[in-house]
């Protein structure tokens, strides 16, 4: 018995981190209570061009460009962000302290959709301001730690699948629940700046309180920052990003799913306004989110089966086929229905599964290098996760003002529903195409093993 018990031991070591366990109860079920809170966050977020143009007086073209000028200042604060969580050093963590950042989120995301009443040039700035201490500071502190947080918190990397699963499930349901009952209270309170503030509110207290569950319950792991000691200067985190070709390949895959989500979130209103006909049927095209959450529910099963970046590759020329079926017919219910079921897979299912590149982009960098720069990896991706996201927003309000689109008409010209139905399809689509391009060149996963052994060993060294 003695000799079966050591060897046992033995051939868990000799297989380092290949032998993941099963995933802490606590950690499936409340992780995702934070995501939850964002999704349904990026939902109303989804309504703020809408609002700038119909509620502010503000044109198309110039919103915009007030969005993508945010971003300038956005590319910023997440260098300095991911600067910050590689020396921040708690009693309660690395990336778990910013997750408080949540408060200030949705607190800013309440005062920009209750703009008071005032001239063009302080309403300009008045957006610009609360836009960016949304996603420039916010956000920016939540996406660059929540993987450092995650990767901190599992017992085993392989351990981010069925939680990045989990959570996807979840929070899918959510924006879906969101994407169903937002225009519904657009429709019937979002016709004056008061009902604005109302929906907001609606929105902000309950999800705040339940996103700050994660930082409540879930508790990092001490031993997970052995490797990560050192402080990083500015200069090492280029070298490092230099260094680390996997996370600057999927920071470009993530700069692509965001341009062309936020292009598809944004059009969406001004879709069913102008070319469908009615903005209530937006709650009906919500219901086929549900063939996401399948899909993300059986990416853990298939992934096993078939190998991780198989799947994505797959999903997203899915999306492609899916964006391409709507040229069909513009307006046909059914069919829009379809291309949604197909179309989301391009971009949620990558959303859903970040943090597992992002970990194994981390776990790839310190074999690399030597260095575990956990901030450094997420701030990069997060960097171009947010530029796509604004690019998407901003896109759409100056293609729309190229096109002649005006908020003070009821009847859009040929030119400007066109091209509301090019950017509700045919770009999208594009985007899906180049994703699946670089999915090509990404081959990390080949790798994985032998760098989770060597870590393991390096690990088990240090604690010694």
């Amino acid at each position: 018995m003695m000799k079966e018990e050591k060897q046992k031991e033995t051939n868990k070591v000799k297989d380092g981190l290949n032998t993941p366990g099963k995933v802490s109860k606590k950690l499936l079920f409340a992780w995702p209570t934070r995501d939850i809170s964002y999704a349904v966050g990026s939902v109303m977020l989804g309504y703020i061009t809408f609002f700038a143009t119909d509620f502010l007086g503000i044109s198309a073209a110039t919103a915009g460009i007030v969005f993508m000028l945010s971003k300038i200042f956005d590319g910023f604060t997440d260098i300095v962000a991911g600067y910050i969580i590689d020396r921040t050093k708690t009693k309660i963590g690395k990336g778990r302290p910013y997750e408080l950042a949540l408060i200030g989120y949705w607190f800013c995301m309440v005062l920009m959709f209750s703009a008071p009443k005032m001239g063009l040039t302080p309403s300009i700035i008045y957006l610009f301001v609360m836009f960016s201490l949304i996603n420039s500071v916010f956000l920016t502190l939540l996406t660059c730690a929540g993987p450092v947080y995650l990767a901190n918190s599992m017992e085993h990397p392989d351990h981010s699948i069925p939680i990045s699963a989990m959570t996807g499930f979840i929070s899918m349901i959510f924006t879906m629940l969101a994407a169903m009952i937002l225009p519904q209270m657009v429709a019937s309170m979002g016709t004056t700046r008061v009902g604005w503030t109302w929906i907001s509110l609606i929105l902000a207290v309950p999800f705040t309180l339940l996103g700050l569950i994660r930082f409540a319950v879930i508790k990092e792991r001490k031993d997970m920052t052995v490797s990560s000691e050192n402080n990083i200067t500015l200069k090492e985190m280029v070298s490092l990003l230099a260094k680390n070709k996997y996370i600057l390949i999927f920071s470009v895959i993530i700069l692509l799913s965001n341009i062309g989500s936020n292009l598809i979130n944004s059009i969406t209103t001004y879709y069913f306004v102008y070319i469908v006909g009615d903005i209530g049927l937006a709650s009906i095209m919500s219901l086929s989110m549900l063939a996401i959450i399948f899909v993300v529910v059986l990416t853990p099963i298939l992934s096993k089966k078939f190998g991780f970046i198989k799947v994505m590759r797959a999903t997203t020329l899915i999306g492609m086929v899916g964006y391409l079926i709507r040229l069909i017919d513009v307006s046909n219910l059914y069919l829009l229905f379809l291309s949604n079921v197909l179309g989301m897979m391009g971009f949620y299912t990558m959303f859903s599964f970040a943090g597992k590149f992002i970990i194994d982009c981390m776990d790839y960098g310190e074999w690399k290098t030597g260095i575990r720069s956990e901030g450094t990896v997420a701030s990069a991706q997060s960097v171009t996760s947010k530029i796509g996201a604004a690019f998407g927003v901003g896109a759409v309000g100056v293609l729309m003002g190229m096109s002649g689109y005006s908020g003070s008409v009821q009847v859009q010209s040929e030119s400007a529903n066109m091209m509301i139905i090019m950017l509700y399809s045919l770009i999208p689509a594009i985007f899906c195409l180049i994703q699946y391009m670089l999915l090509r060149i990404y081959d990390l996963d080949k790798l994985l093993p032998t760098i989770r052994k060597d870590l393991e060993e390096k690990r088990k060294g240090q604690s010694s």
